[in-house]
């Protein structure tokens, strides 16, 4: 329900929002490197999620979205900010509840594979692109893929698998996918996903608890604790080797770095 937001949620919320916005725009006109900007939007919406709640985040979403649209113009940036900022609240939903790591990641898959499924046919539609070139698009791509796995497979010794078994598979799965290219599409896009939703989960999950807030591990268990007997360890060959400086404090208070490098040189 709709509720009077007080004077700390709404400066926060904005504070955010604009930061949010900040890296929207460096990731789009930065021409270098300008896409792993991208992954601090979610972690923004997730903190504002789990400081000021569920509401307080949709208003920061919006207006984000409102600001990046003002400033781009392009509906693919405001698609893009949508999916980033969307991530953001549902991970930090998930996440301020406790929520499980696989029915997070099976909730986050699938959610997002209908919005990204649902934008891919909306924006051609909004732009005016026929379908047609759409699926030629797809046409060309399979024969190009088709024409090279055709080409490397005698130099590799499998010309005669290739001829007999790789390829009458791989027309009968496309002769199929093309026939359903919607419930293909749709399939192909979520399991595509899985990945792209587990690396933006551990990174968002990882700074929100380095930040302080006490949510889930991911990934928790076993596998948590070798990376973290991972980190230890190549934490300590650095400082080993002299990469990786230890903080002492000297006389007057102020903090130095020494390396074990430099103490053997002293």
């Amino acid at each position: 329900m709709p509720r009077k937001l007080s004077a700390i949620e709404i400066a926060e919320g904005a504070l955010l929002a604009d930061v949010a916005v900040i890296f929207q725009l460096l990731a789009t006109y930065l021409p270098i490197a300008g896409d792993w900007l991208r992954l601090f939007t979610p972690i923004i919406f997730a903190i504002l999620v789990l400081r000021r709640g569920f509401y307080v985040g949709m208003i920061g979403l919006c207006v984000a979205v409102f600001i990046v649209g003002i400033m781009t113009g392009h509906p693919a940036a405001l698609a893009l900010m949508i999916i980033e900022c969307g991530a953001g609240l549902f991970l930090g939903l998930t996440m301020k509840h406790r929520l499980g790591n696989f029915a997070i990641l099976f909730l986050g898959v699938t959610s997002s594979s209908i919005i990204v499924y649902g934008l891919i046919i909306l924006l051609p539609l909004l732009l005016g692109i026929p379908f047609n070139s759409l699926i030629l698009g797809l046409h060309k791509t399979y024969a190009a893929f088709v024409s090279v796995l055709g080409s490397i497979a005698p130099h590799v010794g499998l010309g005669d698998w290739w001829k007999h078994s790789g390829y009458p598979f791989i027309s009968w799965l496309a002769n199929l996918a093309f026939t359903y290219w919607l419930a293909f599409f749709y399939v192909a896009t979520w399991v595509v996903l899985w990945p792209v939703v587990m690396a933006v989960h551990y990174i968002t999950n990882l700074f929100v608890r380095l930040l302080g807030y006490d949510v889930r591990p991911f990934p928790g268990g076993r596998i948590n604790k070798l990376l973290r007997w991972i980190t230890r360890k190549l934490i300590k060959v650095g400082i080993r080797r002299g990469i990786i400086g230890r903080h002492r404090v000297n006389k007057k208070g102020i903090a130095e770095i020494t390396t074990e490098r430099e103490k053997v040189e002293a």
